[in-house]
C-alpha cells in the first residue's frame, strides 16, 4: 500500500468519525476548548486529540458532559462512585459544595491525548469553529464533509492524470453522490428547523396570588400549554422539560399537519423568592419509523433519529443508482488551455 493510499483511508475514517460527531453532538476523536478553565494546560480555542477508548485515571484530563455541556477537565480523584474533576486554573473542584455530582466512567468519551504529559493541540482554531456548535450549523458542517469525502473517495487515482491531461472531468457517480448529499441534507435541515422550545416564567413571593404568576415559595401549580404542528405531515413529537422543577402530563404525540395538543406543565415553586423562566424543549420527527422505534433512539441522542433516516434515504438512492444503470461516465468534460506567456 503507498503512502498516498494510507494517507486517503486515514482521511476517510477522519471524515466519517467526524461526521458521526457533529450529527450525534458528541466528541469522538477531537474537540476543542470553550473557557478557560484549564488554562495554561489547554487555552480557550485549542483543539485536542481524544482517545475513545480511554475512561481515565487520576491525573487525565478527561472529556464528559456536565450540565448539559460538554466539558475537558483533570480527573482529580477517584471514589466509589466515580470521578472528582478539576480545571487545573480552578481553585476548587467541580463538585465542591454538591454543585455537580461525581463523573461516572460510563459518562467519559475519552481522554486527551498526551506526549510527556503534553496536550496534543492546535491553538486558536476552536474559536472560529464553536459559532457552529449547535443546532441546524452541525448539520451544515457534516454537509460539507460528507461532500468533500464524497469527491474525495470518487475521484481514486485519475486525479493525477486529470493534471496532467490539464482535463477537469465530473463523473456521474460523483455528481450522483453530490446531488444525494444535498437532498438528504435539505431533507435533515427541514426536521431540525422544526425543533424549538415552549417556555414561560413565573415569580416565587411572598406576596403570591396578588398578581397571575405570583406563587408562595414552596408550593405547586400547574400551567396549561399548547403544542402547534407547523407541518403538513404526520410527526411524532418529543417533549423534554430543562430542570426537575417541573413535569408534563405527555411525553411525546403525534400531531397531523396543523393540528394542536393541549399540556399541563406541573411546577414545583422554588423556596428563594425571584423570578423563574422554565422552558420545554420540543424534538420532532417524521413517522419513518415506528414511534416507539424513535424514542428509544431518541434517549439516546436527539440526533440518532436522524442518522437511521439517513440510512433510508441513502439506501433508496443507492438503489435508485444501480437501477438507472449508470455508472463511471463523464457527465462533465472541460479541457483547460495552457496560457501562453510572451
Amino acid at each position: 500500500m503507498k503512502i498516498g493510499d494510507v494517507l486517503t483511508l486515514f482521511a476517510v475514517v477522519f471524515l466519517l468519525t467526524s461526521v458521526v460527531g457533529f450529527i450525534l453532538d458528541r466528541p469522538i476523536l477531537l474537540s476543542y476548548v470553550t473557557s478557560d478553565s484549564m488554562t495554561p494546560t489547554l487555552n480557550k480555542g485549542d483543539i485536542f486529540l481524544i482517545n475513545p477508548l480511554s475512561k481515565g485515571k487520576p491525573g487525565d484530563i478527561a472529556v464528559f458532559k456536565m450540565n448539559g455541556h460538554w466539558t475537558v477537565h483533570r480527573i482529580y480523584a477517584e471514589t466509589s462512585d466515580g470521578f472528582i474533576t478539576k480545571g487545573d486554573n480552578n481553585v476548587a473542584t467541580d463538585q465542591q459544595g454538591g454543585r455537580n455530582g461525581v463523573v461516572k466512567k460510563e459518562d467519559v468519551v475519552g481522554t486527551v491525548i498526551t506526549v510527556f504529559g503534553t496536550p496534543l493541540k492546535v491553538p486558536y482554531v476552536g474559536s472560529y469553529l464553536q459559532d457552529f456548535s449547535k443546532s441546524t450549523k452541525n448539520l451544515y458542517i457534516a454537509i460539507l464533509v460528507i461532500v468533500l469525502g464524497s469527491i474525495l473517495l470518487t475521484s481514486g487515482r485519475e486525479g493525477a492524470r486529470k493534471r496532467k491531461k490539464r482535463v477537469l472531468k465530473l463523473k456521474y457517480k460523483t455528481l450522483y453522490t453530490i446531488i444525494s448529499t444535498i437532498t438528504m441534507a435539505v431533507f435533515l435541515i427541514s426536521i431540525v428547523a422544526t425543533w424549538g422550545t415552549i417556555g414561560f416564567n413565573y415569580a416565587s413571593t411572598l406576596a403570591g396570588g396578588q398578581k397571575e404568576g405570583w406563587y408562595l415559595p414552596n408550593t405547586e401549580f400547574d400551567r396549561p400549554l399548547t403544542l402547534k404542528s407547523k407541518t403538513i405531515y404526520p410527526m411524532l413529537y418529543i417533549l423534554s422539560p430543562r430542570g426537575e422543577r417541573i413535569t408534563i402530563d405527555k411525553s411525546q404525540c403525534i400531531l397531523m399537519g396543523k393540528e394542536k395538543e393541549s399540556l399541563i406543565v406541573h411546577v414545583k415553586v422554588p423556596s428563594d423568592t425571584k423570578i423563574y423562566y422554565e422552558q420545554i424543549d420540543v424534538y420532532s420527527y417524521p413517522l419513518m419509523l415506528p414511534p416507539a422505534t424513535i424514542k428509544s433512539m431518541w434517549n439516546f441522542s436527539p440526533y440518532l433519529p436522524l442518522m437511521a433516516f439517513t440510512s433510508e434515504m441513502a439506501l433508496l438512492l443507492t438503489v435508485v443508482y444501480f437501477v438507472t444503470g449508470s455508472g463511471d461516465e463523464d457527465v462533465i468534460r472541460l479541457r483547460l488551455r495552457k496560457r501562453r506567456y510572451l
